[in-house]
């Protein structure tokens, strides 16, 4: 049985990310810089059934950026966070703002995968991606993305048992493995096994479909831990977690869409006829 994850109230969130609550913008912004706080749309998600059970904020170097920084919701329907056992993943809503002028609200949908607490962000070109800029900024706009992304949902996961249906020979394992060695290093000087990112640590993984693969990959990528040897230096190392949003939100994008590629290629219209 699953652990049934909790709705968060404002107060939880505002612990594990104050810059959600600022009520006002960084100093300097101009006059015609249009402050939208995020907290005030924690209500519009809940009022349309989603509600937040993860947030976090980039840590700042310069001092004047905190409590603006850039921060990230995730949340779940109603519907899932009563029936947790329900299914294998979950799709949810993860918004991302900040209040420093450098970025906007920025509606994803995102698979969460129970087995190892996995978050795979679907890249934006997959479907109709909502940035809701400030200026001009209404609630109906994020009950327009909310919406938008809520009616993908079903699509999603028919790829994704799709993803779970294709089985991969060794060597598209390993392509696919190398592949995210790209995307997430600088192969000039960074030189890795693509074994390091194939390793079975539940058994859930243990078969050789495109969506197991995928997650060991994915997982080893965000999660850090990989060793390699820097090929300037000569010295081994070892691979940290991705912890920034704008870093992991964007690996997560890059290896979904380097997957469904890797699914478009196994698809019957490439294969040889008999």
């Amino acid at each position: 049985m699953s652990i049934r994850p909790k709705p968060l109230t404002n107060e939880q969130l505002e612990k594990l990310a104050p810059s959600i609550f600022s009520d006002t913008p960084i100093a300097g912004v101009s006059e015609r810089y249009a402050f939208v706080p995020t907290y005030s749309v924690l209500d519009t998600f809940r009022e349309k059934g989603y509600y937040p059970i993860m947030a976090s904020e980039s840590k700042v170097r310069d001092e004047d950026n905190q409590g603006y920084q850039k921060h990230i919701i995730q949340f779940r329907s109603l519907d899932n966070l009563l029936r947790p056992d329900a299914s294998e993943e979950y799709a949810d809503i993860v918004l991302t703002n900040s209040h420093n002028r450098t970025s906007s609200f920025i509606v994803d949908l995102a698979i969460f995968r129970l087995v190892c607490s996995n978050m795979l962000v679907v890249p934006s070109h997959t479907f109709a991606h909502h940035s809701i800029i400030h200026s001009g900024f209404n609630f109906d706009k994020v009950k327009m993305a909310i919406d938008e992304v809520t009616s993908f949902m079903p699509q999603m996961k028919q790829e994704i048992e799709q993803f779970k249906a294709i089985k991969l020979s060794p060597l598209e394992q390993h392509s696919l493995a190398s592949a995210a060695i790209d995307i997430r290093f600088d192969t000039e000087i960074h030189s890795i096994d693509s074994n390091e990112l194939l390793k079975i640590h539940r058994t859930a993984d243990e078969k050789p479909t495109l969506w197991n693969v995928f997650n060991r990959v994915q997982e080893a990528i965000i999660r850090g831990g990989i060793k390699g040897i820097n090929r300037d230096t000569k010295k081994h190392f070892t691979s940290k977690a991705i912890n920034a949003i704008d870093a992991n939100l964007k690996l997560n994008k890059e290896l979904f869409s380097t997957v469904q590629m890797m699914a478009s290629l196994k698809s019957p219209n490439y294969q040889l006829a008999a």
